[in-house]
């Protein structure tokens, strides 16, 4: 799975790809937030420096190279 930490200003939030919907230019992620989880499908957004989804009340541009695969033990 591929997951991603944002620092929001006060905490980090964890965000984990469930799916890409290429078609429909869709991603749709598991947020970790204060505890809370939530599932949420994003429009992706393309510029320069390559696909994103924006994040928050300041939309944050959040890349989606950026993510890594979590390992998870098991």
């Amino acid at each position: 799975m591929a997951e991603y930490l944002h620092y929001d200003g006060e905490e980090f939030v964890t965000f984990d790809i469930l799916q890409i919907n290429q078609d429909k230019h869709e991603v749709e992620v598991a947020i970790t937030n204060r505890g809370k989880i939530t599932v949420t499908t994003f429009e992706i957004l393309t510029d320069g420096n390559g696909d994103y989804i924006e994040y928050g009340s300041m939309y944050d541009k959040i890349y989606l190279a950026d993510f890594e695969e979590a390992s998870r033990n098991e």
